[in-house]
């Protein structure tokens, strides 16, 4: 595992240099104990300020992860590994990744929603289709994505099981980031329209394998568009 930082560019600066420094811990490339590179050099890696730098440092010092020795340098500190953030773990991770994690989770989400839904999550997820419609009449990619999002958080949310939505939530923290790019470089999926109001349909008829079919659907319509972007 190369302990080479990569170049950051985003608005984001400190959120990514943070996770880069993260995950090196916990990968043990920055292992308990060592010192990591010197400022100078992480800004010459990361492509960032002497501020951003700082900014990262104290909030990986205040999260107990890192201990700044005055004359000496930034250690690790020991008992470190291991303890990524999900959220961390989430950012970094892989196109594949994501598509399997929303493979095992949506599919079955989609069939407990089917048997537990309430009236009140079907007109949650009926507002959250219109949000979207209007959103691409609008051509607000951001809108669009975060309707979209909000619409498979209420089916996770349908789900009954509230510690299975509050991990799709986590994960859609995250994955909205992705999305935005996505949706920014091949456009709009029109097909989605088509599996949301099955799934919606399949749901509100409590059809449990129906929904579990129109959310692997819409999976493998995502995972059409990743190969599109990964071309």
């Amino acid at each position: 595992m190369p302990s080479r930082l990569s170049p950051v560019r985003s608005r984001k600066l400190c959120d990514l240099v943070i996770q880069q420094i993260q995950e090196k811990i916990s990968l043990g490339v920055f292992a308990p104990g060592t010192k990591i590179p010197t400022e100078p050099t992480l800004m010459a890696q990361l492509g960032v300020g002497r501020s951003t730098v700082r900014e990262a440092i104290r909030v990986l010092v205040s999260a107990g992860l890192l201990e700044v020795r005055q004359g000496d340098g930034t250690y690790v500190l020991r008992g470190s590994s291991g303890k990524e953030p999900l959220e961390y773990r989430l950012r970094r991770a892989t196109a594949r990744e994501i598509r399997e994690v929303r493979r095992i989770i949506e599919v079955e989400t989609a069939r407990l929603a089917a048997a537990n839904r309430t009236e009140t999550d079907l007109d949650t997820m009926r507002d959250c289709l219109v949000r979207k419609k209007a959103a691409v009449a609008a051509s607000d990619t951001h809108g669009y994505v975060a309707a979209d999002i909000a619409f498979h958080s209420a089916v996770a949310a349908a789900s009954g099981n509230s510690l299975l939505a509050d991990l799709y939530r986590s994960f859609c923290m995250v994955f909205q980031d992705f999305l935005d790019h996505l949706i920014a470089d091949v456009g709009v999926n029109r097909y989605q329209d088509h599996i949301h109001n099955g799934l919606l349909d399949a749901i509100t008829s409590q059809d449990a394998d129906a929904a579990a079919r129109f959310a692997m659907d819409g999976i493998d319509h995502f995972t059409s568009d990743i190969t599109a972007l990964e071309k």
